[in-house]
């Protein structure tokens, strides 16, 4: 991967189910780094990971209790670059998807590229691959809008009710400090009362949680959305919305587009 005497970087995704959602090509990429960066979010992955290279650095320590996840991400792009421009062939090993969810990836690679070392990601399966499989969902059916929960809160949408809502770290809603990892009832409460701008406190919502092993059941409890505050909200948990109501057709763009009258696509139901 490296150009001769000349580190390089590669950010890949690991999958959310350890060890049975990693490809080939990306156990293959593992093996062959000179270092692998990775976040030990469970002390399995780290016995996992030592089978195929032991040459690790674990990046869970840059994480410090009440420090801005700000300073934490600069650690870990100090150490990762810093890798690369000692010569070194290094693999970021990432949970899910490595560009989901996770800026300090991407930043690593702009700023290798910049100073013209050879950087790039591998896709991997991410929570939202997951998502869909389990509950099953097909987000080209409804629709699906998706947000991270906070920026949910912080900027203005526009929700389509008619389609799924996904907020992702919902147990983090409103952290504009960067750094909470747990659950505050009162951030939560925010959240739901932004909510029921669209949807009523009775509308059924699911708590969901991939499977990060093979032999574990993934969580998906439907609760009311008025029942979100004294839920059980984890860093992993997303919240799913489900469609409020059932799309509708747009007549007007029908006659558009010479749609005939005859057309099931006029008979639907939705219509």
């Amino acid at each position: 991967m490296a150009e001769q005497g000349r580190g390089s970087l590669l950010c890949l995704g690991l999958g959310i189910t350890l060890g049975s959602q990693l490809t080939i090509l990306a156990r293959e990429q593992l093996a062959a780094a000179d270092i692998v960066f990775f976040h030990s979010n469970s002390h399995y992955l780290n016995g996992f990971l030592q089978q195929i290279n032991p040459n690790l650095v674990d990046l869970q320590p840059f994480y410090q209790a009440g420090q801005p996840r700000s300073k934490s991400y600069q650690a870990m792009l100090d150490a990762v670059i810093g890798a690369v421009t000692a010569g070194k062939n290094v693999v970021w090993a990432c949970y899910g998807h490595p560009g989901i969810a996770s800026w300090p990836p991407h930043e690593a690679i702009r700023q290798l590229k910049a100073q013209g070392y050879r950087a790039k990601m591998e896709a991997g399966i991410g929570a939202d691959a997951c998502l869909y499989a389990d509950l099953g969902i097909d987000p080209m059916a409804e629709g699906c809008q998706q947000f991270e929960a906070s920026q949910f809160l912080f900027y203005q949408r526009t929700v389509d009710v008619s389609a799924y809502l996904l907020l992702w770290q919902v147990a983090i809603a409103g952290d504009f400090s960067l750094a909470r990892l747990e659950s505050d009832s009162r951030y939560i409460e925010i959240l739901v009362q932004h909510l029921q701008q669209w949807y009523p406190p009775a509308h059924q919502v699911i708590l969901y949680e991939a499977a990060d092993l093979p032999i574990w059941q993934y969580r998906a409890e439907p609760v009311s959305l008025a029942e979100l505050p004294q839920a059980t909200l984890n860093q992993i948990t997303t919240l799913v919305i489900p469609p409020l109501h059932p799309k509708k057709l747009n007549h007007k763009m029908l006659d558009q587009l010479g749609v005939p009258a005859d057309h099931p696509l006029r008979r639907s139901r939705l219509s």
